[in-house]
């Protein structure tokens, strides 16, 4: 197995020799934090500044697939929850909010391609960096097979209703090589063009369904549903249960934080877009679950709920363009994970703890192409054995879903915990955000337990097993690789640019060590390989 070699990072400006502190400004010189010796992220050969603040928040908002929650996720809440699912998307949002702050705090000190996989090396070792990156990359290949046979389930059903739809098996196969072809080749073609598309649709989908949203509104009348809003239902646990649906329908939120090496104005582009989108996120998800629980009691649970929420709302005219947006939502979805994943593959492949093919980055368009034809290959395979299983393309949707929120709940859990060590050990960590690190750790602990106990019915106890399994197989790689290359598994999750502020301030306390460099290895647009 070839590894690449980690590049000598030209850290950014500063003032000073070093005699005072500050760091260094000679170009041969790299930095180290708690003894492990930090690459900048913007060495690794991605496009520098290819995103803005729109571009960064687009990538979020298509990742967490707000039109795909709302034409779900309410009928979901109400199952659970009944009347209190108003509140129970209030709770969700709140868990989500402490979440996106917490994570935030890292992301204002530093950032990287690495996302959540280099927050929780911060505080934990690189053992848990390895741990939480392939956990979140797992949820990622999870959501990119998922979003696929969404996507060809909703284009299939658009297709049928203007007469171009097909039954026949070759058919099926075609719509999905189609949505993974169209989920490779934005991404490949560069972070912004990526971005654009994503941001487009996703708001185009979210004005569709909110014409039957609001027209839902109209015909209830112009009254409070006082019977949702009651406090009684904050003290019911079911709303507590049903939450954790909430919750999980914020997943892919924090992918904006794998943009680290190619926002510009990072470390505040990306804190702010993780809290905003959570924010939106929440405002959409109680705008859109009031009014459907309105309608719900006429509601078939085994039908598409839109379009029965649109014909009860006198909007069905609506239904051929929610089908069709939805549709093309679900694709941007695809689009957005597999950025996130490819990323995510192309930072441990840096650090040397994947095959080294998976940091090459396109010689034009710089970006990592290699992971993402990687991460459609897997989604289109899933995707075609789901086609031909007796099980359903549904069924594979739902299990394999639930299985990659596992994914990305273990990545949170361990993000949690590492966050407030590592502002201990930076003195950085104050009462509020102990505070809040404390409130989220106890949230997210809940939502995880909700997941086990009481235990579910099969196959839904089994499958949280399902995913430790498969991360337990990748977790045996590090365990090789820390018993025959250790200086190779202690590089895991020291991709990572500190904002210039907190370099001064971490000289200033005698934290941050300056380490003098012979000339800095270069990559060009490629990884060197040993």
């Amino acid at each position: 197995m070839t590894t690449s070699t980690p590049t000598s990072t030209d850290t950014p400006a500063q003032s000073g020799d070093g005699a005072d502190g500050h760091v260094p400004t000679a170009a041969a010189r790299s930095i180290a934090l708690g003894g492990r010796r930090l690459s900048a992220a913007e060495d690794t050969g991605l496009q520098r500044n290819a995103l803005g603040h729109w571009g960064v928040f687009a990538q979020g908002l298509a990742a967490a697939a707000p039109s795909v929650a709302i034409a779900s996720v309410p009928f979901a809440l109400f199952t659970a929850a009944g009347k209190g699912s108003a509140w129970a998307a209030v709770v969700g949002l709140a868990i989500a909010a402490l979440l996106a702050t917490t994570i935030g705090f890292q992301a204002r000190r530093t950032v990287s391609s690495g996302s959540l996989g280099t927050y929780a090396g911060n505080g934990l070792g690189p053992g848990f960096a390895f741990a939480a990156g392939l956990s979140l990359l797992l949820g990622y290949i999870g959501f990119a097979t998922t979003g696929t046979l969404g996507g060809v389930l909703y284009v299939d059903a658009f297709l049928h209703e203007i007469g171009l739809g097909s039954d026949a098996i070759w058919f099926k196969l075609l719509l999905v090589v189609v949505v993974v072809a169209v989920a490779i080749y934005l991404p490949v073609r560069g972070a912004s063009l990526a971005a654009k598309y994503e941001l487009a649709f996703e708001v185009v989908a979210v004005a569709s369904i909110f014409v039957i949203i609001a027209a839902s509104y109209w015909t209830y009348g112009f009254r409070i549903d006082t019977e949702q809003w009651q406090l009684s239902n904050l003290g019911n646990s079911a709303t507590f249960v049903a939450a954790v649906t909430a919750v999980g329908s914020y997943a892919g939120f924090e992918s904006v934080a794998s943009l680290g090496a190619e926002a510009r104005d990072a470390h505040r582009t990306i804190a702010r877009a993780l809290l905003r989108v959570v924010l939106i996120l929440g405002v959409l998800y109680i705008l859109a679950t009031y009014p459907q629980v309105l309608h719900f009691g006429d509601i078939d649970g085994d039908q598409a709920v839109l379009p029965q929420l649109a014909d009860s709302s006198n909007v069905s005219w609506i239904n051929p363009v929610v089908s069709a947006t939805v549709a093309v939502a679900f694709i941007v979805f695809v689009t957005a994970v597999t950025t996130s994943a490819a990323r995510s593959l192309f930072t441990l492949a840096h650090e040397g703890a994947l095959p080294a093919v998976f940091a090459r980055v396109h010689p034009q368009h710089k970006t990592p192409w290699i992971g993402m034809v990687f991460v459609g290959l897997l989604a289109l395979v899933f995707s075609v054995a789901a086609t031909f299983s007796s099980a359903g393309r549904l069924v594979f949707d739902v299990y394999g879903g639930y299985v990659a929120t596992w994914g990305f709940l273990v990545s949170y859990l361990l993000v949690v915990i590492a966050t407030p060590i590592w502002l201990y050990r930076i003195k950085a960590l104050t009462p509020f955000r102990t505070i809040v690190s404390g409130l989220t750790l106890l949230a997210l602990g809940y939502v995880i337990v909700s997941n086990v106990y009481p235990v579910p019915e099969y196959p839904y106890n089994i499958l949280p097993f399902v995913f430790l399994g498969i991360l337990a197989l990748g977790l045996g790689w590090y365990a090789h690789l820390r018993h025959n290359r250790p200086e190779i598994a202690d590089r895991v999750g020291t991709i990572q640019t500190l904002s210039v502020e907190e370099q001064e301030r971490l000289a200033d306390l005698g934290i941050l060590e300056v380490i003098e460099d012979e000339a800095p290895t270069r990559h060009g647009s490629d990884t060197t390989v040993r």
